[in-house]
Order: structure tokens, then sequence, then C-alpha cells
């Protein structure tokens, strides 16, 4: 009798370390998941590469078409995943002016080449998502056009900088001042029929400096 209690005693002594045990495991396994890691912090870019970066963006941004309308505020801010589900099912990729601001702040682009690929990225996705011929579609177009203008003048201007003596001081605007208003679109090809297809735009006026986290906004723009 006597032996028949200490061994349940000491199965139920091993059953209670197991409970403990795999309590235990549970919760180093909580604890790992908890949290995101910590994102990696990225050294700052070269003051000149990030001035050439903000003016590259400011130029295509700020750029207006013949009729003084500014094509960059479709583009501004995507709509939610709540509001058009079905344009992040079918686009991989989203990028917008907001996130874009937010990766050179961030020295997410190391290279002018990487902010082209965003550009590049978001015009290409509001040519999958939208119609062609809507306005949205023909916007994209100019803004590449604009992008690759506002690149050559830049690097133009860049080349001449370098043969011109630094005793002859600095005079005049910013490199923005000087290109926004003159740089004029590569010549592209624009269908200019269905002008008045509607298309998914919600472009915001301004806010393009915000600190939020772009990833996390409910957005509102082009596609």
């Amino acid at each position: 009798m006597e032996e028949d209690i200490s061994l349940k005693k000491r199965k139920g002594d091993h059953h209670g370390e197991k409970e403990l045990q795999a309590g235990q495991e549970t919760g180093e396994k909580v604890k790992r998941k908890r949290g995101r890691p910590p994102a990696e912090k990225l050294p700052p870019n070269p003051p000149e590469l990030t001035r050439t970066l903000n003016t590259l963006v400011d130029m295509v941004i700020n750029y207006k078409d013949g009729l003084g309308r500014q094509i960059s505020k479709g583009f501004v801010q995507l709509p939610s995943k709540k509001e058009v589900p079905e344009y992040y099912e079918l686009i991989r990729k989203p990028v917008d002016f907001r996130r874009i601001r937010e990766r050179v702040r961030n020295h997410k682009y190391r290279s002018v080449g990487d902010l082209e690929k965003d550009i590049f990225l978001l015009c290409d996705n509001a040519q999958t998502y939208n119609l062609e011929g809507s306005q949205i579609y023909e916007d994209s177009i100019v803004i590449k056009s604009v992008f690759e203008s506002a690149r050559q003048r830049i690097v133009t201007d860049e080349e001449q900088k370098e043969t011109v003596s630094a005793s002859h001081g600095n005079h005049g605007g910013g490199a923005e001042d000087q290109f926004v208003q003159s740089v004029t679109p590569l010549p592209v090809q624009i269908k200019k029929e269905d002008r008045d297809i509607t298309t998914i735009a919600k472009g915001l006026h301004s806010d393009f400096d915000s600190d939020e986290d772009p990833e996390d906004n409910n957005t509102k723009d082009q596609g």
C-alpha cells in the first residue's frame, strides 16, 4: 500500500515538472515573438546626396502642367486597404510620394538610382491599376518624364558647379528655385480619349513631411 502511494506521488511530481517546463518554454516563445525587431539604422547619406534627392522629389511634386494643375496631388497618399482592398491584391509593392519623402529622410536611398526605382514603381503601379486613357494614367506618364528631365538637369548643374571657383560665391536661389519652373517633360505619347474616366485618386494638398509611419497610414491617392 505504501509502495502504491509512493509510486503515485512520484508520477504526480513528474507530471508537475513537465507542466512547469512546458509553461516556461511557452513563456520564452511568447517573449521572443513579442514586439518588432529593431529596424536597422542606416548611416546618414552625404549632405550633397540628400540635397539632390530632396531637390528631385520637390521638382517632381511641384511640377504643374500647362493649365497650372499640380499633377502630383493624385499620388501623394494611397488609399487604405479598407477603402480599396482590390488595389493591394493587385499591387504588391505600393508606394506614394509620402513614403518616398519618408525614405529620403531616413536615408533609405543610397543613390539617385534608388530614388528613380521608386518613382518609376509609383508610375508603373498607377498604369497597372488604372485604365489606360484615364487622367491618373496619363499623369503617371508625365511624372516619369518630369523626373527623367529633372534628373538630367540636376546632373548637368552639378557638373557645371564643379567647374566654377568657390570664390564666386553662391548667388541666387537653390537648385529647386532655378529649375522647377523650367523643367520640361521629355516627349511622351499620351492618349487623349476617355479623360473623364473616374479614378481613385484622393491626393492630399500638403503634409508631405509627416513623421507618421507611412506603412501604417490610411492612405489616399492614385494607383
